[in-house]
């Protein structure tokens, strides 16, 4: 394994991440290597570094000699192949490896994300109580629901929404939405033969109704009630009580929703409704110009079908069982879906396609018929395909956990936007257009937030190795700087290119005027910005005519960026992505100063910890909150 000392030194910055973490060794194995081994294996995977030790909230080597290196290392693999340690063994020859960082030793445990059938991943004997999982905060134990859910998800065979209702019938339907669904499947297949079938019938091909064959048991199925019941009847204590299905539209200057459609009780509030409802408002964020195929009228795009898979995928994968609804927010640069559960394939197996694990199986059957959520395991290459046509930033997925969700967000900024542009311009100059068009849609999306080489491959046509190459050639030439190792790398843009070109002021990434200028920001004439930042940058102690230093005008330009993102309520993680810092970072060095300093707020004040704390800018003084 090659290590870049550059690597190590930004992760001993940054302290860890959701991705990495130290752990010293100097009196032998750790034994919290196995909490941190469960939860990344629950979670998204990781890498474990042993030789690293902290001392007043930072990190430092903690030296490893060459026995006891090779004594962790056997150590490892006689507890890892041990029940009494772990109940699963992950990691190959490959995965563990010992390198050296200044002379020192350090060996590397990179934890692969284990496969659903495989989870829970736990330490010891007992699932129940040996669980973890990975949080922005670290790891954590699982609680006895959250293991049963993982359960739950293992056994693919028994899929969430085959459960029987023994006491849920017909009259339990809204015939109203299951007639509406009939003429809609002979559209789409006008000569299937379950059309000719009598309703009860009809629903038991579709996964909607079950006789159970050992009890003779018989009644709908949590996909029947789902998609065609009556509210009442979904949200009756013995099915699904916290069942709920919200849409909401923002504008650009309201932090409240400008429409909803949500499950107030005045509507049969099923999937099948939700979804008719919603889709039409989705789409219509797409032009559809007028154009002929021969004599056929073709009045969508592929973006109209990536938003219509984006929505079935939503529901077809939420864990209806939580406390956490469906939630699809559209704000004017992006679209959100939110659904309860957990992802049940990696986010490179959702992007590429080709593997079908569905939570709610006959859920998906219903939505295919209809010629939606097709079940060949191609959704999010669906997705990609079609925002990708459109021109628009990669789509990207989010999970978040206590409770757990799955976040898709489908941006709506161009790749190669007028102000991507002039970005690329202020840090390389009028030339960089001028480069061949693939190195110039990398250099786009590195405007926006990191890249790396696995999510170049969906958005551009080329292979791994050919986009690796690309890559090391832009950073030869100076527009990109690397970070990572492996698989890991991220790219960015090289701030300091500009510096090259002109001997003006570093320029703050959001504007063409130098950071001090007090003149309006991107439609912010709030002079609390630039009173701050003045406060920020020349304290009384400091001699005005002393340069400001390049750490202290990085923080600046960080906390300018933010005060412009969070025009409306962001998350942590949404921040920081913008930002490409670590939501650690921000969270211990960044939020709580600007808090402290009065330029933001939190939308749950009382609760700073809170699973769906968000920031906004604060409001002046006097003014509509709604506005």
């Amino acid at each position: 394994m090659i290590i870049l000392k550059e690597y190590l030194d930004r992760q001993l910055s940054a302290q860890e991440n959701a991705e990495v973490e130290f752990k010293h060794s100097h009196g032998g194995f750790p034994g919290s290597f196995w909490e941190t081994y469960s939860a990344f294996a629950n979670t998204n995977g990781g890498t474990i570094i042993l030789g690293v030790k902290e001392k007043d909230d930072r990190f430092f080597i903690d030296p490893i000699d060459d026995a006891l290196a090779d004594t962790l290392i056997k150590t490892f693999w006689k507890q890892v192949r041990s029940k009494d340690y772990v109940n699963l063994c992950l990691l190959s020859d490959d995965d563990v490896a010992k390198s050296e960082y200044d002379g020192k030793n350090i060996i590397f445990f990179n934890v692969p994300r284990a496969p659903i059938a495989d989870r829970p991943v736990y330490v010891g004997r007992d699932p129940l109580t040996g669980s973890y999982r990975r949080g922005h905060d670290g790891d954590y134990k699982c609680t006895p629901s959250e293991v049963r859910q993982m359960f739950a998800d293992a056994n693919i065979d028994a899929p969430a929404d085959s459960r029987l209702l023994e006491f849920f019938g017909m009259d339990d339907i809204d015939i109203d939405s299951l007639n509406q669904y009939r003429q809609r499947m002979a559209v789409a297949n006008p000569d299937h033969v379950w059309l000719g079938l009598d309703n009860k019938e009809f629903l038991k091909k579709l996964g909607g109704y079950r006789v159970d064959r050992r009890t003779k048991k018989e009644g709908l199925t949590v996909a029947g009630l789902l998609m065609f019941g009556k509210w009442s009847s979904i949200r009756d204590v013995e099915a699904m009580p916290n069942y709920g299905v919200d849409y909401r539209e923002y504008t650009e200057t309201s932090e409240r929703w400008s429409h909803r459609i949500f499950s107030d009780g005045s509507w049969e509030a099923n999937l099948f409704q939700f979804f008719y409802r919603v889709l039409p408002r989705l789409q219509s964020v797409i032009d559809t110009p007028f154009r002929l195929e021969g004599s056929i009228r073709i009045d969508q795009k592929p973006a109209h079908k990536s938003l219509r898979e984006a929505l079935v995928n939503c529901l077809i994968h939420a864990a209806y069982g939580s406390t956490t609804r469906v939630v699809i927010n559209r704000f004017p640069n992006e679209i959100v879906f939110s659904n309860p559960g957990t992802m049940l394939v990696s986010q490179r197996q959702f992007f590429t396609g080709g593997q079908s694990v569905c939570r709610n199986q006959s859920l998906q059957v219903m939505f295919s018929l209809l010629g939606a959520g097709d079940q060949a395991g191609s959704g999010g290459d669906v997705i990609l395909h079609g925002w990708k046509d459109e021109n628009f930033r990669l789509p990207f997925i989010e999970e978040t956990e206590r409770p757990d969700k799955v976040e898709l967000t489908l941006p709506l900024e161009s790749v190669m936007s007028d102000k991507v542009k002039s970005e690329l311009i202020k840090y390389f100059g009028e030339d960089v257009l001028n480069i061949d068009h693939t190195s110039l849609m990398i250099l786009a999306l590195a405007a926006s937030e990191d890249v790396t080489n696995e999510k170049l491959q969906y958005t551009i046509d080329a292979h791994s190795s050919d986009i690796s190459k690309m890559l090391k050639s832009l950073c030869k030439n100076g527009y990109l700087v690397a970070s990572g190792i492996g698989r890991g790398t991220h790219y960015k843009l090289n701030e300091a290119y500009a510096s090259t070109l002109t001997n003006a002021p570093v320029k703050d990434k959001v504007k063409d005027k130098p950071i001090d200028d007090k003149s309006k920001v991107n439609g912010l004439t709030d002079n609390r910005i630039t009173s701050a930042l003045d406060a920020e940058s020349k304290p009384e102690s400091k001699p005005e005519s002393k340069p400001e230093s390049k750490p202290n005008r990085d923080k600046l330009l960080l906390i300018n960026e933010l005060m412009i993102f969070c025009k409306v309520w962001r998350k942590s993680t949404d921040m920081a992505r913008h930002v490409c810092k670590t939501p650690n970072y921000l969270s211990r060095k960044i939020i709580p100063e600007m808090i402290e300093r009065g330029l933001l707020i939190r939308e749950y004040p009382d609760n700073p910890h809170h699973p769906a704390q968000r920031y906004r800018i604060k409001p002046r003084s006097g003014s509509n909150k709604n506005s």
